[in-house]
């Protein structure tokens, strides 16, 4: 029984820490687009810059789930998950079309001008759930006996690369 404590109350803190982590992240965030200390014109250093944050806010996110798959040994053992990334993508649509719906009709657009730091919960959202959406094609299109931290780490560097497609196809931030 003092192993399964230990081990819970490692699995805690390891989450804790990550969390606290994003928070620290967004609150420097906040601060900088609320008090700008860095200033640039060209384009293609602000999404270079939003590119590495986003890569660290889904490594956090994956280091979220590795936490819990070593804390749950049967994490993605159970079959829904041969059908979550249709799942996970409706859940994305869905939210999408919430997102935008409340934006526009309640007055969610002068919530988030007040207080910006509510988009960084906003966005953590939808990276936390893109993020999970491709782990999702990821264990469908990888074999069963293939560890989870290749998982993840394949997800992370798919989530990275398709914010990075997203963000260069865009002609400014």
């Amino acid at each position: 029984m003092v192993l399964g404590e230990s081990l819970m109350k490692n699995y805690w803190l390891k989450q804790s820490l990550v969390i606290l982590l994003l928070v620290l992240f967004a609150f420097i965030a906040n601060f900088n687009l609320v008090n700008p200390f860095l200033t640039m014109e060209s384009t293609l250093l602000k999404q270079l810059i939003v590119l590495v944050s986003i890569s660290l806010i889904l490594f956090a996110c994956n280091q979220l789930l590795y936490n819990y798959a070593t804390y749950k040994k049967q994490f993605m053992q159970h079959p829904l998950w041969n059908k979550m990334s249709i799942i996970l993508l409706v859940w994305l649509m869905i939210s999408f079309v919430l997102f935008i719906v409340l934006f526009f009709i309640a007055p969610l657009q002068s919530i988030l001008n007040q207080y910006a730091w509510l988009m960084f919960i906003v966005i953590y959202y939808f990276l936390f759930f893109l993020n999970l959406f491709i782990l999702s094609i990821v264990h469908k299109v990888m074999d069963s006996s293939v560890k989870i931290e290749k998982k993840l780490v394949i997800t992370w560097i798919g989530s990275s690369l398709l914010i990075a497609i997203t963000l260069f196809m865009l002609p400014s931030i």
